[in-house]
């Protein structure tokens, strides 16, 4: 077994673990092959959850994926990536509210706010860099004679 197909194993495993029905308690094995619509059969499962079975086609990850309620790239991002993902995640004090609204919102209105977020970074570039965006007066200090 590849270290590529033991992860993968691992994180299926984890997923059997981790992930509960709404009473609590586990999924079976004949559950999640039901509940893939036909996609996978229980050896093919079995074979999965053991590390047998080489490269997954992407119709299994998705089925697997929708089942268990994560993303495909859960099971083809490596933890590395997954670490460096979590730590160059955007975040601020509003980031998640901001991105929580945003997405009830429809296309017209979620442009409206991009156009409004890029009004605001330019004029705090302007700010950095000397410019002036507040309407305000230079200083002497600012721009000598």
């Amino acid at each position: 077994m590849t270290e590529k197909e033991s992860i993968f194993a691992e994180k299926l495993e984890k997923l059997f673990d981790e992930v509960r029905k709404p009473d609590g308690s586990k999924y079976t094995q004949t559950e999640v092959v039901e509940g893939t619509d036909g996609v996978l059969t229980r050896v093919y499962l079995w074979k999965l959850r053991k590390g047998h079975a080489t490269n997954p086609g992407f119709h299994i990850i998705k089925a697997l994926a929708d089942f268990f309620g994560v993303d495909t790239n859960y099971f083809t991002q490596d933890e590395e990536s997954a670490e460096v993902k979590e730590k160059t995640k955007p975040t601020g004090r509003y980031f998640e509210e901001i991105q929580t609204r945003a997405a009830k919102m429809d296309d017209k209105a979620q442009k409206a706010i991009l156009d409004m977020m890029d009004f605001i970074l330019s004029t705090q570039k302007s700010e950095i860099s000397g410019g002036i965006s507040s309407g305000t007066e230079p200083s002497s200090a600012e721009h000598p004679d």
